[in-house]
């Protein structure tokens, strides 16, 4: 392997981390929101956070709780399967520069012995005459 272990992250891979993180701090936005207008200290007439969640029950049947909720689950289901396809793209790409490696190594060495094969061959072919008995 290489010393050099950085990797270039690809446009698509840095959509999905920019879509889960905003999804996740929305979710977590809205569960924070439903927590602090149900504890606010105000009256529930003055409450803007619990006027706003009364039409948002309305329209959905859900909480700011809820909802914050329920979008926190899906960003991590998300983040899942997201995180598991490129882990797994990466490690093919991996896979496949070893076994470029390790081809290149194995045509290296038979070329090698090859090589040598053709030197002894030659070596033999050029024997010295035998020397002359006197």
């Amino acid at each position: 392997m290489s010393k050099n272990s950085t990797r270039k992250i690809g446009n698509w891979e840095i959509f999905w981390i920019v879509l889960s993180g905003i999804l996740g701090i929305g979710g977590l936005f809205m569960l924070v929101l439903g927590l602090v207008g149900s504890f606010l200290p105000v009256l529930n007439d003055e409450n803007w956070i619990l006027l706003s969640q009364a039409s948002l029950e309305a329209a959905t049947g859900l909480t700011y709780v809820w909802f914050g909720a329920i979008v926190l689950v899906l960003d991590a289901i998300i983040a899942c399967i997201y995180l598991n396809y490129f882990a797994k793209r990466s490690d093919i790409d991996t896979e496949r520069a070893i076994r470029r490696a390790q081809r290149l190594k194995i045509i290296a060495e038979s070329e090698k012995v090859e090589a040598e094969e053709i030197k002894e061959a030659e070596a033999s072919s050029e024997l010295p005459p035998p020397a002359e008995a006197k």
